[in-house]
């Protein structure tokens, strides 16, 4: 890409953090790592300072960087969850936010099971399973599960290797969290859905897997009555 396109007139904010971020993944930062100087990624950029200095401010807002009084910035990395938790502090309705990363989630996760379950091995159905008894345990004791259930949903999609998707399962329960109402009932029998979907893998077959993780997204009426769901979106966590 010609030098003229990242030139004065460019727009920083569609062109150059991007420019900038991915010159910082590539350069092999992990996170923790303090960032070069300004100075070293103009002359890496042929860039100005204070152009720097702006794209490093959209990046410090979108939570790649982390910027530290009297010291060099720190590199965070890209984390679809950091942009969700961003988003939430800005959104008017928390509990339409969660209602629309459902529908999402429940085509997403119905969608790629049948590719993920060839790659699930036994450990990863055993710690699926614990996850799956453990939910059942806490939701009659009437503790909350939600941190169990994200292990289970992530976990099992989590050997696609996929971070982004990883990421994005994150990010449901960040915004959860903010609109999730303090007199949730934890509903036992929701709880036990996720052992039926163990159960059918084991058996191996793939499609009553589907149709019971399927069942289990329509149990959010029950469990969540506070979040409105149109007639078409019977969804669960």
């Amino acid at each position: 890409m010609s030098d003229k396109y990242f030139g004065e007139d460019t727009d920083l904010s569609d062109v150059l953090y991007r420019r900038l971020a991915r010159h910082l993944q590539r350069s092999g930062l992990q996170p923790g790592d303090p960032l070069p100087t300004e100075a070293e990624l103009g002359h890496d950029l042929g860039l100005g300072r204070q152009r720097v200095r702006e794209a490093l401010g959209v990046l410090e807002a979108f939570g790649l960087v982390v910027s530290r009084q009297g010291a060099r910035r720190v590199w965070r990395g890209f984390r679809a969850s950091d942009l969700a938790t961003r988003w939430i502090a800005f959104v008017d309705d928390p509990e339409v936010a969660t209602r629309e990363l459902l529908e999402v989630r429940h085509a997403l996760e119905t969608s790629l099971l049948p590719m993920v379950i060839p790659r699930l091995t036994p450990d990863d159905l055993a710690r699926l399973r614990a996850l799956s008894e453990e939910m059942v345990e806490r939701a009659l004791r009437g503790e909350s599960f939600a941190e169990q259930d994200q292990k289970f949903h992530r976990g099992l999609l989590a050997p696609m290797g996929n971070a982004f998707v990883d990421q994005f399962l994150h990010s449901f329960w960040v915004v959860f969290s903010a609109a999730e109402s303090d007199k949730v009932e934890e509903d036992p029998a929701i709880a036990a859905m996720h052992g039926r979907i163990i159960d059918a893998i084991e058996a191996g077959d793939a499609r009553r897997a589907v149709h019971e993780l399927d069942v289990h997204f329509y149990g959010v009426r029950n469990r969540y009555p506070d979040i409105a769901f149109g007639a078409t979106a019977d969804l669960t966590v």
